[in-house]
């Protein structure tokens, strides 16, 4: 799905006729909602949400560090890996990772399946609609009922 799309999805869902919401603000929407998203995946532990790179000691977690797969004789300070074997030089790292930021109307939405790109855009709707303090109650539970099966579902 294109993001151009998305954001016209985002505004026919959130019925605004008068262009109350800009491209920028939809693009924000879909940013939040994208990482809600992220992070419901890496709870479920979608292999899709996995990243590997190379640790040195001392060296800051990617900046996409959501949680790491495992366990590792590492340990954190901040954003700061410090590892706790000294033999240990480098260290191959797998951890679960949020997807890239929305930049601009241009380009496609960042997941693969279809699925999450339309659960992306109402989830999307309904942080437009919560903000202008629309009633999105009914809404939101079966939103949280999708992201439930998304984070058990798109784990194996």
């Amino acid at each position: 799905m294109q993001v151009e799309k998305a954001i016209a999805k985002l505004k026919a869902a959130g019925h605004d006729i008068s262009d109350e919401y800009s491209t920028d603000d939809c693009i924000g929407f879909l940013n939040t909602a994208v990482q809600e998203i992220c992070h419901q995946l890496a709870t479920g532990k979608s292999p899709q949400m996995v990243k590997e790179v190379t640790l040195h000691d001392s060296e800051s977690l990617p900046m996409d560090y959501i949680i790491s797969c495992g366990n590792y004789p590492i340990k954190t300070t901040g954003q700061t890996v410090t590892f706790v074997d000294p033999s240990i030089d480098t260290l191959r790292f797998r951890y679960f990772a949020t997807k890239p930021q929305i930049m601009d109307a241009t380009g496609d939405m960042p997941f693969v399946h279809e699925v999450l790109n339309d659960i992306t855009v109402r989830l999307a709707t309904l942080f437009a609609l919560n903000q202008n303090e629309y009633d999105v109650s009914q809404d939101k539970a079966l939103l949280d009922e999708v992201r439930q099966a998304v984070a058990q579902g798109m784990g194996g």
